[in-house]
């Protein structure tokens, strides 16, 4: 159908000369606002001069449209918003392809300058109206490093991104660093640069405790350090890292620094430094602990390698760190302490207070150290499904019939608060698994008080039923 209807219109085409053109174009522009713009910019960069202004309003019209009468766009909505606003976009394609860079500035700017209206219209939860923002600070990257670009151009980029960023134009938003971003990019005299590092001073330079104003800040730093990278020295570089230590992703660099250059003192002194300054945050005392780590073992220091094992294996890595693990740690411990020495320690580990010591790691130790009895008196003091199914099989063997007995209290008690189809499914799941685990017996006893409840429940029965059959 889509075939057909096309080539009807190339039919059309074909036969119409061009006053009856004309004269349609003409109707359509008077009466259709968007299709005067759309037509319109087919001339933007050839016949007239583009104006920012002009696809600023096409894209409030857009929003117009679809707003309704309640002002707001509905979540169904934002995706036809979304391609008819990307269509405007696609014209800074067509425009870059034909090095029109005059009218792919000006289609940017002004989807660019309506960027805080799109993304406020409406329902935003499948990220249409985000994507939109996204979509042309994209295509402003591809612009500025567009090789063929006239430097006349990029002068006019420059200043703009500059100008916005000042402006603080889309604050609050990651899309406010894309204009430090392009200009840093286009930053290619030593007038620029400092231009570019006079912005990010007042940044830099801002007062308040907020989280905002913290995160500007050394958001700020991190462009700096890069400006400085294009028009400073290493010297210069690491100097002001050292001055805003504070950052940890220059902690992080600094760090790597020392290490490389094998100034061991100097990375403790960063790591125990960013201890004390970040106390509040878990994820990076963490991460300054591990550079601690990672230098003792480097310098064989036992006493100071122990404690840190003993720390990460009660705090524990981070997911997929397996140098960090519960296992590595212990392994490490075990490396450590005199076999003379080990069971006193064990029982430290073990005696840890209980804010740091959890069941996991306490039954861990049990399982390393083979103590079952200790294992088995922890399941009575605790007994539960999971921690049931997890024993290892040396104490199911030891202790069979009173871990059915415990098996079954747990699964009696599910039953007691289970009160849904759903539930009732998952408590026949368990007890498939107690007559794996030995407690068939037991399984008719609770299949029988489950079934003579009052009042009856034949959701439950049903459920019952279909585990006797199998």
């Amino acid at each position: 159908m889509r075939t057909k209807k096309v080539n009807d219109i190339e039919l059309l085409l074909s036969e119409l000369d061009k006053e009856q053109l004309c004269e349609f174009i003409r109707d359509e522009c008077a009466g259709d606002k968007q299709f005067q713009q759309r037509f319109l910019a087919l001339g933007a960069g050839t016949i007239f001069c583009p104006k920012s202004a002009d696809y600023q309003s096409r894209v409030m019209g857009i929003i117009e449209a679809f707003e309704g009468r309640h002002g707001y766009v509905e979540y169904n909505d934002t995706f036809n918003l979304n391609r008819a606003v990307c269509k405007i976009l696609y014209e800074a394609d067509v425009a870059m392809n034909n090095q029109r860079w005059e009218a792919a500035m000006a289609i940017l700017e002004g989807v660019a300058l309506a960027g805080e209206d799109i993304i406020n219209c409406g329902d935003d939860s499948a990220g249409e109206l985000g994507s939109i923002v996204e979509e042309c600070f994209s295509k402003w990257h591809e612009l500025c490093h567009e090789e063929t670009l006239p430097p006349k151009i990029k002068s006019e980029i420059f200043e703009l991104a500059i100008d916005y960023f000042t402006k603080e134009h889309l604050k609050g938003w990651d899309w406010w660093w894309d204009w430090i971003q392009m200009a840093i990019s286009l930053a290619d005299t030593r007038e620029k640069q400092e231009r570019v590092i006079k912005a990010l001073d007042k940044v830099i330079n801002s007062k308040g405790d907020e989280w905002s104003v913290k995160y500007d800040t050394q958001t700020a730093q991190l462009y700096k350090l890069e400006m400085m990278s294009k028009s400073g020295t290493p010297e210069e570089q690491r100097k002001f890292m050292y001055e805003h230590v504070g950052n940890s992703d220059f902690r992080r660099r600094l760090l790597q620094m020392a290490w490389d250059e094998d100034k061991f003192d100097e990375v403790l002194r960063l790591a125990k430094e960013g201890i004390t300054h970040d106390s509040e945050y878990k994820g990076l005392v963490n991460e300054w602990h591990k550079w601690e780590l990672k230098t003792y073992q480097h310098e064989n220091d036992n006493a100071n390698t122990l404690k840190l094992s003993r720390y990460f294996f009660f705090e524990g890595g981070g997911f997929g760190e397996k140098e960090y693990s519960m296992e590595t740690m212990y392994a490490q411990m075990k490396s450590i302490v005199s076999n003379g020495e080990w069971n006193d320690f064990v029982d430290t580990l073990i005696k840890e207070p209980s804010k740091k010591r959890s069941g996991l790691r306490t039954l861990f130790i049990y399982t390393q150290e083979k103590m079952w009895d200790r294992y088995m008196e922890y399941l009575r003091k605790t007994p539960s499904i999971y921690n049931l199914d997890d024993a290892p099989q040396q104490v199911w063997n030891l202790y069979k019939d009173e871990l059915i007995r415990l098996y079954a209290s747990c699964v009696r008690h599910f039953f007691q608060h289970a009160s849904n189809r759903s539930s009732y499914c998952e408590g026949v799941n368990l007890l498939r698994k107690l007559i794996k685990h030995g407690g068939k017996t037991e399984v008719d006893r609770i299949i029988a008080e489950q079934k003579a409840r009052t009042p009856r429940r034949p959701a439950l029965i049903d459920e019952l039923s279909k585990l006797q059959e199998a």
